[in-house]
Order: structure tokens, then C-alpha cells, then sequence
């Protein structure tokens, strides 16, 4: 046999076999295009260090990083996910189409750490930057116009008056009876300083009408589609997609926030780059789709959402709206409400079901045909946008040729314990202790659901509350089969934390793929193991969606951008005007007129507030929007990332001691204060009151707080996010002390609220805290806890309450009683408080055998 054909590889210089070669060619040339980006990066900083040593301006490199979040972590400000805690073979067979970015050995020097970088898909002809994370930002800054877009934003309604009240009427759902008898009341007390002229709600009907043309409207249409010999036609209203998505681009608020250019994003760790992703535009289908468009060419892409809803709780009304999103704008954006937000755009027809042919297959088929028809019918006048582009000239004067695919079509599918065990059950549920935002159950038993979203909000917490709950009832001995059914629902939930994350980066992504793994097969088990004595039948398409959300994750970017809560979320509105503005025949037109006019008196209110900012540019003045809550917050000057609310009248040492004689946790209240002050003082290098150790008298006075309003930087997506904690003896009827993270010299504990306090020294005010800390030993970390991913503390007796500052307060926590002076943290009322505990894990060194 002659020798065996090579061939040459001139990327890596090596002579290689035929078999294989295409794979290897591939690898190569993506290894070869990776190191051209670094170089590019590499050359561009030192450029700039070449022009600033000639005395020209650069940016500046300056390394600012938060010393909180490195505190909460002890560590770098990134998700520290790794796999440590999991036993389970990493070797997952996955191919990572976002790896992470070879650095240079010179990087520790020329990066700072958490540097972000942003590379620009090749076709923008934009080179790559590298940002420190102080400086990075994606939005635009806010520019203060010289003159005011338009002088009289409420065009063509006579006045801003009338305008409001049209509004109202809208808002309301009023029929014609109340807009006429609102109409007569007003005309009888308006004053003459704004014009007033409507008589009856003709004469806003006529005004709505009048300025219909701002936006889109609906056209509608009849399909045809054969089937059992007559063609049937079915009514089709629709908006002019590329029409609507024009009308954004014109939008001066909306336009600076539009991203034509794919992007990859990376987060300099102190060695490498590890890349992250969170928008549409930073996932990879949206780099595909515009690696597939000519040269110069941009993605204008859509998010389209339909599915059925029933317009009445007891009536057969049924409607089957679409609605569209444009994923070139920010997520907080696309997915919000009002302008920018989602857009019904759409109205399908829905097939009444004949008792002749309902479930014979060619009835299924002559449905589904209708669907489709329709569908194409909405996608149509997009369809040759498609294929050969559209030039448009956006509001900075440049004309950009437009391509607009459908990034994605996010739908609906329509689709053993004793007496005494389910009373202990209920009764965990009951003591769970409160949350914000979390629904609250006194039992769970025995429970029925009159509304979708209160069944949703309920199976939400009972989900996140059944781990603590059933714990200690559904043992593995006792129960093996619940057991494994509370392991599979840890699993599930861990699953569902890491594909809630609102950014992810290639660590996250890794352990989220693991802990999928994980739960395919505990559940896989577990369905075998019942088997012989449920017939029910596991194979529905949201339980298999698991199995691929990581990869939708990296196509799509994180799972908010293709949620379909936002869009079922229009659907109360289409509701209320079939009750409250239709007369129940033909519905669609009437329900698609009010929604028309609503998204009218959105764009007027959206001009109306732009022109009010315009009018007060020069007035100084700050809103707090989360003050409602609370009327009396304040900023500590001590420690700014706290603000304290609820101040109850001064009060003396001596009356607060006597107040809480039966709390040892009280016991020589001042004069441990006394003690803590003097240290507290000394280590932040105040002064001592006239040089002398602390000497608070029982008659001074101290000013309590019941409530904090934490402001936090998330391990998720580092923006700041908010706690609001309570420590109050009566709040809504019952007292609630909540817990927190404590930052202490040495390390992160846990503990509970006692007393929140101001007190002054000097002049010098100080926000202080009595904590009952959570940082007893609590042994060797149980079969049971290592099983259920579980974390456990213990809290000191009561006289070891401590004294700490309101700075040391990282964020809330939330705790539920174990038993005795055990607690478990639940991890699963948000992603930040995930990663935490998850991190807390390792730092303890905790093996969770999953």
C-alpha cells in the first residue's frame, strides 16, 4: 500500500490526513480569526498610548471598581458559577459558539479588571473597543433640545385639555351615555383658560379619527380557503408591518436607542476576556442573520407573539391577536409598555368548530390552513423587503438598507401523604415568612383557581416555598419516591434560575447546561420508578423545551427577550373593550378601532411629556419615583447605598430599654452603643466626641426607622437594584423584621433586623442597626441539604445581638425557620440572590452531589 495522502495546512503548518480535514480547516480558521480580533484590540490600545505619548487626548483606562460587590464576593465582580459543586461529568459534547476570547500574555497590563469589550459584527466596519466598566454604557446620553419638538404636542385636539379628558374617556371604558353626562359636567365648571369645545362623544369620536393617520391603521381583508368542496372566506385585519416599524424609526426618543449592528460583548476577568450576552443583538442568530446580509446591509428584525384569548369569563368570545416587538431596541424598551413597546398588529380569524367535522383530520388540516393563509397574509408586505432590501433615511440623515427578518415567533402551546403530613404542610406554608412581590399562601393542599394569573403567581410560589416546606416532611427513608420528586423540583427551579438570568455569560451557560443534565436524569428516574402506578404521559413540549433553552439562550440572548408574559399582558385591554365598548357582533373592528386610538393617545402623551421636560429644563429639581412608598426617606450620609424611612418620634434610652425589658437581645442597650460608637469612630477615622470614648447618657435621645431601602449592584447584570426592608413591630397588622447579607471585617453572614436607628454625634448623624446575627456553627453540611442544594445558618442567642452601621448592609435576605435556631436562605426569589448563595456554596465548600 503506497503512503497515505496529506494535506498541507497553512494556518497551523502542519501536514495532516485527508480524513478529518474539513474539521480541522474550520477550527483553524476560526482559531486564526479570533487571534486577528485581538490583534486589532491590541493595536487599537496602543495606538492610543502611542498618541497620548505624543500629547494628544485619550481616554481615559482608570481601573473603578466597586468596592461592595467585591466585598460580596470576596472576589472579582463576575459570575462565579464554576462547576466545583457538582459531581456530574462536565462532558456535555456542546460546542460553544461564543468561546472565550485568547488574550496576549502583556493583558494583565494593558486591560483593567472587569474592562468590557464590544466587537462589532465585520459587515459595520466598526473596529472593536474596549471600555473600562465605570465609563461603559449603551444608552444614549440624554441630549436637551434647543426648541421644543412640537409646540402643541396635542394636535389636532383643540387644547392639552381636551386632549386629557378624550383620554379619560378611553382610559375608562366609558360608553357614549357616561362620555356625553362627563362632557356636560365639564362644560359646566371649565374655566376659559383653554379651549373647550366638545358637545358629545361624536365629537371625540371625529377627533380620534382626525388623528388616526399619526400611526399605522388596520386594513382589513378577507382569505379564502377551500375545504370540502366551498371555499370559505374568513375577515383579516392587519397593520402594515414595515409601516409600523418605519414609524419607530422616525421617533426622535425612541431612535438613539435603536442597534443596527450585531455585537458581542466580554467582561476582562484579570486574565481573559469571558464573553456575556444578554439583548437579541448581542446573541448569536442575530450575528447570523446579518453575516448572511450583503455588505453594508442591516438587520431591521422583528419579534412576533400571537395566541387565542377569551375575551369573557363566562361568554364563547374568543379573539387571536398578534403582536409585534422590533428587537433592535433594548429590551427594557421592546418588552415595556407604551411607545416602543408591543404593538397589536394583527387580528386572526378564528374557525368555529362544526359538529360535523370537528376531529376528522382534513378539519385539523383546513384550520391550520387558515392560520397559515393568514399569517402570510401579515408577513406578505415584508416578503419582498426580504429578499431584496429597502433603503431608509433615519433621523441622523443617513440612509441605511434595511432587511427585516423575523427573529423569532414566540406562541403559546395549547396544551401520597397523610392527614397530619398535609396539616404540617400547610402550616410551613403558612409561617413562610413574607417577601416582596412573593404571594403569600396560607395553604396549598386544598386550593382552587378561579383566574390565570392568580393560578400563575400561586404555582410560582409554591414552587420556590415547596423545598422548605416539605423538606422535613418528605423524607428519603419515609418517602423515597417524593423525595425524588423534591430533588427533580430543586433541579427544576435551579434550571429555571439559571434561564431567568438577565445577562449570561459562557460560565453561566456551562453550569445551566449541567443542571439540565441534572434534571433530565432525576426525572427520567423518576418517571420509570412510577411508571406501574401513574398513566401520566410526560412527553409535553414546555417539559422538552428544557432540553434546549441553553441553545435558544445563545441564539436568541437571554429569555426575557423572547418571553411571552409581556404579550399576554395585552390582552386585559382587549378584554375591556369587548366588555365595556362593543355591542358584542362583529368585534374585531371595534375591539381594533379602541386599540388604535389608544396607541394615538400613547404617542400624544409621549410628545406631552417630552414637551413638559422641555418647559421645566431649567427648574432643579429630583424625583424620587420610589419615595411614594415611603414619605419621609432619607439619604445617610454614612452610607449612601441606604436610605431609611418610617421615622417614629425621638425617644430616650432609658424609655426604648424599659419598652423592650423582655428582650435580652435590649439588655444595656447604651452602653453597648457606647462601646460600638467608640470602635465604630476610631476605625473610620472620626473623631471622638471631645477626644474621649463615647458617653451616651440614658436621657439622649435616638430617632428609630422602620424601614430601609437598600440599593444594591447585582452579580447578574451589575446594574442597582433595590431591597425594601422592613423592621417593624405593626406592619400591616403584624410584625415583620426582615434579614439581610451583613458584610462584617472578615467575611459575609447573615442576620435579622432588630432595631434601625438614627443617633447623633457632634452634629454628626450616624445610621446604625441592632442585628441578631445568623452565624453560629452549624456543623457538617447533611446528606439531605447536599441533596437539595439547601443552605443552612444558625443564629447566636439573643444577648449576642451586635451593632453594626447601615453601611454594612449588602442586601436583603430571605430566611425561613427550621426548626430549633436553624434557618434555611431561600436562593430562588431572584437571580442576584442566587448567584449569592450559589457562591456562598463554594466559599464553604460544599459538594451538592445533584
Amino acid at each position: 500500500m503506497g503512503p497515505e495522502c496529506t494535506k498541507f495546512c497553512d494556518l497551523c503548518q502542519q501536514d495532516l490526513k485527508q480524513h478529518g480535514w474539513t474539521t480541522h480547516r474550520k477550527a483553524c480558521e476560526k482559531k486564526a480569526e479570533k487571534q486577528r480580533q485581538n490583534r486589532l484590540v491590541v493595536e487599537s490600545i496602543q495606538r492610543e498610548d502611542s498618541d497620548a505619548a505624543a500629547g494628544s487626548s485619550r481616554r481615559p483606562r482608570a481601573s473603578i471598581v466597586n468596592d461592595h460587590t467585591n466585598k460580596v464576593m470576596g472576589k472579582t465582580r463576575q459570575h462565579d458559577v464554576s462547576p466545583a459543586w457538582n459531581e456530574m461529568d462536565d462532558n456535555m459534547g456542546h460546542i460553544d459558539p461564543f468561546p472565550d476570547t485568547d488574550i496576549p500574555e502583556r493583558a494583565e497590563t494593558m486591560f483593567q479588571l472587569d474592562d468590557i469589550r464590544c466587537e462589532y459584527h465585520p459587515s459595520s466596519g466598526i473596529p472593536p473597543e474596549v471600555h473600562t466598566f465605570h465609563t461603559f454604557k449603551r444608552c444614549p446620553t440624554p441630549s436637551t433640545p434647543s426648541v421644543p419638538p412640537d409646540k402643541q404636542p396635542w394636535t389636532p385636539f383643540k387644547s392639552r385639555l381636551e386632549f386629557e379628558l378624550a383620554e379619560l374617556a378611553l382610559e375608562a371604558c366609558l360608553n357614549n351615555e357616561q362620555t356625553d353626562r362627563l362632557i356636560k359636567l365639564c362644560n359646566r365648571c371649565t374655566s376659559r383658560q383653554e379651549k373647550f369645545t366638545f358637545q358629545t362623544h361624536k365629537d371625540i369620536r371625529d377627533r380620534w379619527d382626525t388623528t388616526s393617520h399619526r400611526i399605522t391603521g388596520f386594513t382589513q381583508d378577507v382569505i379564502s380557503v377551500p375545504y370540502d368542496g366551498t371555499v370559505r372566506e374568513f375577515k383579516l385585519h392587519y397593520r402594515n408591518l414595515w409601516e409600523w416599524a418605519t414609524n419607530l424609526l422616525r421617533d426622535p426618543q425612541l431612535f438613539p436607542h435603536m442597534i443596527f449592528d450585531a455585537q458581542r460583548f466580554s467582561k476582562f476577568d484579570g486574565k481573559t476576556f469571558v464573553n456575556f450576552l444578554d439583548e437579541p443583538y448581542t446573541a448569536e442568530a442575530f450575528w447570523n442573520i446579518q453575516s448572511q446580509l450583503p455588505e453594508g446591509a442591516k438587520p431591521l428584525a422583528f419579534i412576533l407573539y400571537t395566541n387565542k384569548t377569551k375575551l369573557s369569563s363566562f361568554g364563547t368570545a374568543r379573539g387571536y391577536p398578534v403582536v409585534a416587538r422590533l428587537a433592535n431596541l433594548p429590551t427594557d424598551i421592546c418588552n415595556g409598555e407604551g411607545i416602543g413597546g408591543g404593538y397589536i398588529v394583527g387580528w386572526l380569524p378564528i374557525v368555529k368548530e362544526e359538529k360535523d367535522h370537528t376531529g376528522k383530520p382534513s378539519w385539523v388540516n383546513f384550520k391550520n390552513t387558515v392560520w397559515h393563509e393568514a399569517f402570510l397574509k401579515i408577513l406578505s408586505l415584508l416578503a419582498s423587503k426580504s429578499s431584496t432590501g429597502q433603503w431608509f433615511e433615519c433621523l441622523d440623515s443617513i440612509q441605511r438598507w434595511f432587511f427585516p427578518p423575523i427573529l423569532f415567533l414566540s406562541a403559546n402551546y395549547e396544551e401520597h401523604l397523610g392527614r397530619e403530613k398535609v396539616a404540617q404542610m400547610d402550616h410551613n406554608y403558612k409561617v413562610f415568612p413574607r417577601w416582596r412581590n412573593l404571594k403569600h399562601l396560607a395553604q396549598v393542599m386544598s386550593i382552587s383557581f378561579t383566574d390565570g394569573s392568580v393560578y400563575e403567581a400561586i404555582s410560582k410560589a409554591c414552587f420556590l416555598m415547596v423545598i422548605f416546606a416539605a423538606h422535613a416532611i418528605v423524607t428519603e427513608d419515609e418517602c423515597p419516591l417524593g423525595y425524588l420528586l423534591l430533588r427533580c423540583i430543586r433541579l427544576f427551579l435551579e434550571v429555571d434560575m439559571y434561564a431567568a438570568l438577565e445577562v449570561h455569560t459562557t460560565d453561566t451557560i456551562h453550569a445551566g447546561r449541567h443542571v439540565v443534565q441534572a434534571f433530565s436524569t432525576y426525572l427520567q428516574q423518576y418517571i420509570t420508578k412510577t411508571a406501574d402506578e401513574s398513566d401520566k404521559n410526560w412527553n409535553f413540549p414546555k417539559l422538552h423545551m428544557s432540553v434546549h433553552i441553553f441553545d435558544n439562550i445563545e441564539a436568541k440572548g437571554v429569555t426575557s427577550n423572547y418571553n411571552t408574559k409581556p404579550n399576554e399582558k395585552m390582552h386585559g385591554s382587549l378584554k375591556e373593550s369587548y366588555l365595556m365598548r362593543t355591542n358584542f357582533r362583529d368585534i374585531a373592528p371595534q375591539i381594533l378601532c379602541i386599540n388604535h386610538w389608544q396607541v394615538i393617545a400613547e404617542s400624544i402623551c409621549w410628545n406631552i411629556s417630552d414637551f413638559d421636560k422641555y418647559q421645566s429644563q431649567n427648574v432643579d429639581y429630583v424625583l424620587d419615583e420610589d419615595e411614594s412608598l415611603v414619605d419621609d426617606l432619607v439619604i445617610s450620609n454614612d452610607s449612601p447605598h441606604v436610605k431609611l424611612g418610617s421615622r417614629q418620634a425621638p425617644q430616650t434610652f432609658e424609655s426604648l430599654e424599659n419598652a423592650h425589658k423582655s428582650d435580652s437581645a435590649f439588655t444595656n442597650f447604651h452602653i453597648k452603643l457606647n462601646e460600638f460608637l467608640t470602635n465604630f469612630l476610631l476605625a473610620i477615622q472620626l473623631p471622638l466626641p471631645g477626644g474621649k470614648r463615647v458617653q451616651l447618657k440614658t436621657n439622649d435621645k435616638i430617632t428609630e426607622c422602620h424601614f430601609l431601602k437598600v440599593n444594591y449592584e447585582s452579580l447578574v447584570d451589575w446594574r442597582q437594584h433595590t431591597d425594601y426592608l422592613q423592621c417593624n413591630p405593626k406592619f400591616f397588622g403584624a410584625s415583620r423584621f426582615d434579614c439581610a447579607f451583613i458584610q462584617t471585617t472578615d467575611t459575609i453572614i447573615f442576620g435579622r433586623l432588630l432595631f434601625v436607628f438614627k443617633c447623633t454625634l457632634d452634629n454628626t448623624v450616624l445610621s446604625l442597626a441592632l442585628i441578631h446575627p445568623f452565624d453560629a456553627p452549624t456543623g457538617m453540611h447533611i446528606r439531605k441539604d447536599k441533596h437539595l442544594n439547601i443552605f443552612c445558618v444558625r443564629e447566636k442567642l439573643c444577648t449576642q445581638a451586635k451593632f453594626f452601621s447601615v453601611r454594612a448592609i449588602i442586601r436583603g435576605a430571605l430566611l425561613v425557620p427550621d426548626g430549633g435556631n436553624d434557618f434555611l436562605v431561600v436562593d430562588t426569589v431572584d437571580t442576584d440572590m442566587f448567584l449569592h448563595v450559589k457562591a456562598l456554596h463554594l466559599e464553604a465548600g460544599h459538594i451538592v452531589r445533584v
